[in-house]
């Protein structure tokens, strides 16, 4: 499988940790549950950028097309990230609810 598409599942991988969490946060008032669920967002798609090196076993310098950046993994994974972020969320938050 190519760099590329390890890349895109490991983020929607994430994206999928980080919706079922912000789903799980429904009892929470409705300013502290946005700003968490921000928050989960942003710490867990950096986190998924600062390790997807050490996870698929690249170096960073030697990445396709260039060197590994923020603005290559905005790039390559956040509609991934983004997608299955929002997917699970909501199925969560509607299960929670039910």
């Amino acid at each position: 499988m190519e760099l590329v598409a390890k890349i895109t599942l490991l983020f929607a991988g994430w994206g999928a940790i980080a919706g079922v969490l912000s789903g799980s946060l429904r009892g929470l008032p409705t300013g502290q549950g946005s700003f968490l669920v921000l928050a989960i967002f942003l710490v867990l798609f950096y986190a998924s950028y600062r390790l997807a090196p050490n996870i698929l076993k690249f170096i960073p310098d030697e990445f396709p097309g260039g060197r590994w950046t923020g603005l290559i993994a905005l790039k390559r994974g956040f509609l991934g990230f983004l997608i299955m972020w929002l997917v699970l969320w909501i199925l969560t938050y509607n299960i929670a609810i039910t």
